[in-house]
């Protein structure tokens, strides 16, 4: 698809296919609904403004890249996957999107304002920007696997404005109970979490 302006349309991204979006293609609220993985996701410019982008298998380490998502509602669950830009914000962009139906794990926003971003809520949770809570978490002991998360989600370059992880992922990997874990981040500036 590219070359045109769709409004108020659905959008499917099937498994086992490549699709292309852009150059050139503007959505205006419409529904994607993607059953692909990440390889068969190509935006080539893309600007998607309101609407819903619902991933209904995980998501792993892709980067949206070629794409601009300005309120757009996200659903479904994306692990180790970057939305916006290092370094071009008029290549890739994220703006005023709504995260709060969706399942983060390992996931970075980039070069954007946190305002009016909604993110996900507990057992997901939202560390801002990262790259500020460096010198906080190398000072801290933490239990081994909560450590090596933290360490890797703060040793970042500042275009990163924010990460996201799962402290049920935590739980799982670390043996410690959710209520435990939620204690240890409180204390790191810059964590957010939504009841």
């Amino acid at each position: 698809m590219n070359s045109q302006v769709l409004s108020s349309q659905t959008i499917e991204l099937e498994r086992d296919q490549v699709s292309i979006l852009g150059p050139k293609l503007e959505l205006h609220n419409c529904t994607v609904i993607s059953e692909t993985d990440g390889q068969g996701m190509v935006f080539a410019g893309l600007r998607m403004h309101g609407g819903i982008f619902d991933q209904k298998q995980a998501l792993r380490n892709f980067h949206f890249q070629g794409v601009h998502f300005l309120r757009v509602r996200f659903m479904g669950k994306y692990i180790g996957c970057d939305f916006g830009d290092w370094e071009d914000m008029d290549r890739s962009s994220v703006s005023e999107c709504d995260f709060s139906s969706a399942r983060l794990q390992d996931c970075r926003l980039l070069n954007c304002d946190m305002k009016g971003i909604l993110i996900p809520k507990w057992p997901c949770f939202c560390l801002l920007n990262p790259a500020e809570a460096r010198d906080f978490v190398i000072s801290q002991q933490w239990p081994k696997k909560i450590g090596l998360t933290l360490d890797i989600y703060t040793d970042s370059d500042r275009e990163c404005v924010a990460i996201f992880g799962d402290a049920s992922v935590l739980a799982k990997e670390s043996g410690l109970p959710l209520s435990e874990i939620r204690a240890l981040l409180q204390i790191i500036p810059g964590v957010n979490i939504v009841d």
